[in-house]
């Protein structure tokens, strides 16, 4: 038995689901934040506030299966800021996501143990592992159901969110931007000149 050890770093929202409590094929979980998880949430995911959080999950594992497969669907009321008025933006975000966890003192399983053997003898560019046969490590018994949810909201989220009338505050902008440069450049005032003088106009 391999004397492989990991330690349990407890995040913003950690709920350690011991895998012993799932006595028979497959156990349902429902999970939520309370207040002050969300407020560590919502700095960690850079949100103005997280409203709200809600996750079911199903855990299973087959028979003479050496994973557990952890399927769920979330969803959440967050307020982002606008990239560009940085004003409140209100959202709604939900998902499915699915995770394979498995003691890492248990046999390697083969696939991966194929994959990792091909690599090793530069067998070229080796397709990605299905997280079946590379599962996450449990630590301690337990599975982090808090974090995994936190990492599926994270991809979730909008990364440039927008206000209503952004748009035309930025159009605003990028009109004020050129001019600004236009102004500064001695060679646009020149070129200005010449094009009036073409046209037979008083510069």
């Amino acid at each position: 038995m391999s004397d492989t050890s990991v330690n349990m770093v407890e995040t913003e929202w950690s709920h350690l689901w011991p895998v012993a409590a799932l006595k028979g094929d497959e156990v349902k979980v429902s999970l939520s934040p309370d207040d002050e998880a969300k407020t560590r949430l919502a700095q960690r995911l850079g949100l103005l506030s997280l409203d709200s959080l809600k996750a079911d999950i199903v855990v299973s594992r087959g028979a003479n299966e050496i994973c557990y497969n952890v399927k769920g669907h979330f969803s959440a009321d967050i307020v982002q800021k606008c990239v560009v008025t940085l004003e409140p933006v209100v959202g709604h975000v939900e998902d499915e996501f699915e995770a394979w966890y498995a003691d890492p003192d248990v046999a390697v399983p083969l696939a991966k143990a194929r994959h990792e053997k091909l690599n090793e003898k530069g067998h070229g560019e080796l397709p990605i592992l299905d997280e079946r046969d590379d599962p996450e490590a449990l630590v301690d018994g337990k599975i982090d159901l808090g974090e995994l949810i936190t990492q599926y909201v994270a991809l979730s989220l909008d990364p440039y969110p927008h206000a209503e009338g952004a748009e035309e505050v930025m159009k605003e902008k990028l009109s004020e931007d050129q001019e600004e440069a236009e102004v500064k450049n001695p060679f646009a005032a020149l070129k200005d000149w010449k094009d009036k003088m073409m046209r037979g106009e008083e510069p």
